[in-house]
């Protein structure tokens, strides 16, 4: 390959990378709380070189039955806030015939969990300025009646409206 070539590649890598435009999410009850995370960390995120990104934050637990999503990133408060997104994961459990309780999105009959959205800074700034902060979400692979999804959830700090009554 030659001097064009390396040229040509350069400037199509840089291009990608500092021309994607991402848009914030809108409330679909089909898709996932990771992908839905994803997106709005992609469409906050400030600073122009986040090689962050890069790195998959959306995990897969097939044994345990669940899907782990955990980013850290420069959010730019001109294109979101941690109140934007926290009223955004509410309206989602809402469509999900839910309620949020805390961080976990609830049933309506409050007896198991759909999943579990965390926002927080990080208590530092990023090197251009902009607020460094944490994304963390868990939810089911399949479904959220699932016995070992409640385990989880359990261990993660939900506790179920029957062990509520008893207490």
């Amino acid at each position: 390959m030659g001097k064009t070539g390396v040229v040509l590649i350069s400037c199509l890598l840089v291009s990608a990378c500092s021309g994607q435009r991402y848009s914030k999410p809108t409330v679909n009850e089909s898709k996932d709380i990771a992908s839905l995370s994803a997106q709005y960390v992609n469409a906050t995120r400030g600073g122009g070189w986040d090689f962050t990104s890069l790195i998959p934050g959306k995990v897969y637990h097939p044994r345990d039955g669940y899907i782990h999503y955990q980013r850290l990133w420069c959010l730019d408060e001109s294109k979101g806030s941690i109140e934007d997104f926290h009223r955004f994961i509410a309206d989602v459990c809402d469509s999900k015939g839910g309620e949020m309780a805390e961080d976990w999105c609830i049933s309506g009959s409050h007896t198991y969990p759909l999943f579990k959205a965390t926002i927080e800074t990080t208590g530092t700034k990023c090197s251009g300025g902009d607020v460094a902060a944490s994304v963390d979400t868990i939810e089911p692979i399949s479904s959220s009646t699932t016995s070992e999804w409640r385990l989880l959830a359990e261990k993660k700090g939900f506790v179920p409206a029957t062990k509520l009554n008893t207490q």
